[in-house]
């Protein structure tokens, strides 16, 4: 345990030095803040532009609290997922090119408690920033346009943390296998896309699997209430990330140690 303590207090004065613990949350609350903001400002934004005739009236119906946040949601699973892929790349690859790993691995040290104490600290600051930001979207959705309860809020969040920590652990779990940071996310981002694109290419199987976490979150905001597959999504998403942890380990004990 005092070695995990050790190595997760390196994790984060590393995050602090590359700015990591001020940038990703700052992206990610200006990504959930916009959102909300242009919906409410886009009527007057569009009479003001100069592509529409003089003397157009623009009328746009007006969303409600679930729809915003669910556009929000939807904005931040494609631009978000590809900013916490370039958050988490480097972690592992970085350290093996600069010889900093072998290092590490003079004492004795076991692969998991290495691995574990990288994942946890990532964990806990996408989903803290995550938190923020969505909370503030929250915030900005009740006083702009109509309220969305705290228990819809509350479900959606928890849901949605699933596939926060899918890509964090696809990710690293890509890193223990490649030495470049561009392969790394691009591996990664294309496991991501081939795992959410099976909602559309198998729907009746893709219900159970992390491929819904979206749909499942989105319904949650739009009818308050959670569907019967909930708890079999929530455990297929446990259950794979569980696997890929596994399978990281054992992956990085085989090539990586020294």
């Amino acid at each position: 345990m005092n070695k995990f303590n050790a190595l997760f207090r390196k994790e984060w004065l590393e995050a602090w030095r590359d700015k990591k613990l001020v940038w990703l949350p700052a992206v990610m609350l200006l990504m959930t803040i916009l959102q909300p903001i242009t919906l409410y400002f886009m009527p007057a934004i569009l009479e003001n532009s100069n592509s529409l005739p003089e003397g157009a009236i623009v009328e746009l119906p007006i969303p409600s609290g679930g729809e915003v946040l669910v556009s929000t949601l939807s904005q931040l699973h494609t631009i978000g997922t590809a900013i916490i892929v370039l958050a988490c790349m480097n972690v592992i690859v970085q350290e093996r090119n600069t010889g900093a790993l072998m290092q590490l691995f003079t004492r004795p040290l076991s692969t998991a408690t290495y691995i574990f104490s990288k994942w946890t600290m990532l964990v806990l600051l996408h989903l803290s920033a995550f938190s923020l930001s969505y909370g503030v979207a929250w915030y900005y959705t009740n006083n702009l346009f109509t309220d969305v309860s705290f228990d819809s809020v509350w479900k959606s969040f928890m849901i949605y943390c699933l596939w926060i920590v899918l890509v964090i652990t696809v990710t690293l779990f890509v890193g223990t296998f490649l030495r470049r940071s561009g392969g790394v996310a691009g591996i990664s981002i294309l496991i991501l896309a081939s795992i959410a694109i099976l909602s559309t290419v198998l729907p009746d199987t893709a219900t159970y699997l992390p491929s819904s976490i979206l749909t499942l979150a989105t319904d949650i905001l739009e009818m308050e209430k959670t569907t019967l597959h909930t708890g079999i999504i929530v455990t297929t998403s446990l259950a794979f990330i569980l696997l890929l942890l596994i399978g990281m380990v054992k992956q990085f004990n085989r090539s990586v140690k020294f």
